[in-house]
């Protein structure tokens, strides 16, 4: 059961125990042990933090793409009245500039959008060479992975659908070999789209 929303572990301190690999402090590991959602949250750092830059592109099968390609014409409607707009709530180069995050393991960067009940975690690794590779969840805050066989987020560059990846069933998908440009994210799930217009993609000295 998972415990108030309002008490969860912030998202920094997360992404810090993944990205190092340290132990939480005793209140933090007991709070792990009774909230789903803080569980789910460190899991997909901790598994998207050990991908690294030869993590083998995810591509779903034909078939499947195609089905998503024909989604229903009704559906597509209802998701264009719920098309929502994601809030930036944390970015590790923001929000943990006052702490020596650039050394080793700087090559990650963790940001975390929020849209109604939804949130949208985000991991950047850079290879080397010069592309990224870009992770992701989507959790309910109340009822954690997204129950949506056809739910899937579409990569938007300049207005195109570039790629389009389905989600896994906790909610996790994966874009690799990305080059560093500027780019959107469309996120499609029970008759609703979440958007997150705009990332600048950047090497880790910000070129």
């Amino acid at each position: 059961m998972s415990a108030n929303y309002k008490n969860h572990i912030a998202i920094s301190t997360l992404f810090e125990c993944a990205r190092t690999k340290t132990e939480l402090d005793m209140a933090s590991q007991n709070h792990l042990r009774e909230c789903d959602f803080c569980r789910g949250r460190l899991s997909w750092m901790e598994t998207a933090s050990a991908l690294g830059a030869k993590e083998p592109s995810y591509e779903p099968p034909k078939s499947l793409m195609d089905d998503v390609l024909r989604l229903g014409q009704p559906s597509r409607l209802k998701q264009l009245r719920n098309f929502v707009v994601a809030s930036l709530t944390f970015d590790s180069f923001r929000d943990l500039a006052s702490v020596p995050v650039r050394g080793e393991g700087a090559t990650a960067r963790q940001m975390t959008y929020e849209a109604e009940d939804f949130e949208i975690g985000l991991w950047l690794r850079w290879s080397g060479d010069r592309t990224l590779t870009l992770t992701g969840q989507v959790l309910s805050k109340t009822a954690g992975p997204i129950k949506d066989s056809s739910a899937h987020v579409d990569l938007v560059i300049d207005g195109d659908h570039i790629k389009t990846a389905t989600l896994s069933p906790w909610g996790e998908f994966s874009f690799p070999d990305l080059p560093q440009t500027r780019f959107g994210l469309h996120v499609s799930f029970l008759d609703r789209v979440l958007r997150i217009p705009s990332i600048l993609l950047v090497d880790e000295e910000g070129r």
